[in-house]
C-alpha cells in the first residue's frame, strides 16, 4: 500500500490537501459530466467526495490505480446521488426568501440569516446520525423512504429522529433566544 493511503489510514490532516492535488481534477471531470451546468452542485459534490474519501479511507485496500479507481466510484455515485436530490426538488426554490420581500427591513433580514446559521450550528450538535438524517432530509430534499434505504432503518424511525430532533433543536434554540 502507497504512502497516501497509509497516511489516510492514519487520520493525517495534511494528506487530505494532497489527495485533493493529486485527485482534484480526476473527481472534477466526473462530476462536471453528471452536474453540468449547475457550479454550485458541482462545487458541493466535489467537497462531498473528498469528504467521503476522508471519512471511508479505512474501508479501501489495494494500490495507488485501485485507489484512483475507488476515488472514481465514489464521485461517479455521489454525483448521480446529487442528480437525484436536484431532480427531485421544487423547480422554484428562493434561497432567501425574505430578501425578495419589497417590505422587509435590513435588520430582519440579518436576524433572518443569524437565525438560520444558528439552526445549522445546533444541527451540527446533534448526534453524527441525527446530523445526516436532518441534512438529508432538509439540505438536500431527500425522501423519508430514501433516508430510511440509506440507514437501513424503517421509515417511521426516521420520522421519529426527525420529530424528536425537531423538538430538542426548537428547546434549544428557544433557550438561546429567551438569554
Amino acid at each position: 500500500m502507497f504512502a497516501l493511503i497509509e497516511r489516510l489510514h492514519k487520520k493525517d490532516e495534511f494528506v487530505l490537501r494532497e489527495v485533493i492535488h493529486a485527485y482534484g481534477g480526476y473527481v472534477k471531470a466526473i462530476v462536471i459530466k453528471v452536474l453540468q451546468p449547475n457550479q454550485t452542485a458541482i462545487e458541493e459534490c466535489i467537497n462531498d467526495v473528498f469528504h467521503i474519501i476522508w471519512q471511508k479511507s479505512y474501508q479501501f485496500t489495494g494500490n495507488e490505480d485501485d485507489f484512483k479507481k475507488w476515488i472514481g466510484v465514489i464521485a461517479k455515485y455521489k454525483a448521480i446521488d446529487t442528480y437525484r436530490a436536484l431532480q427531485n426538488k421544487p423547480k422554484t426554490t428562493e434561497l432567501f426568501p425574505s430578501i425578495s420581500s419589497v417590505n422587509a427591513l435590513p435588520e430582519s433580514i440579518v436576524e433572518e440569516k443569524l437565525q438560520k446559521e444558528q439552526l445549522f450550528i445546533k444541527i451540527l450538535g446533534l448526534n453524527k446520525t441525527d446530523q445526516e438524517i436532518f441534512l438529508l432530509k432538509y439540505y438536500l430534499g431527500y425522501s423519508n423512504g430514501e433516508i430510511a434505504e440509506i440507514f437501513d432503518i424503517s421509515k417511521a424511525a426516521v420520522e421519529n429522529r426527525l420529530y424528536r430532533g425537531k423538538l430538542k433543536l426548537k428547546e434549544e434554540m428557544s433557550w438561546e433566544v429567551s438569554r
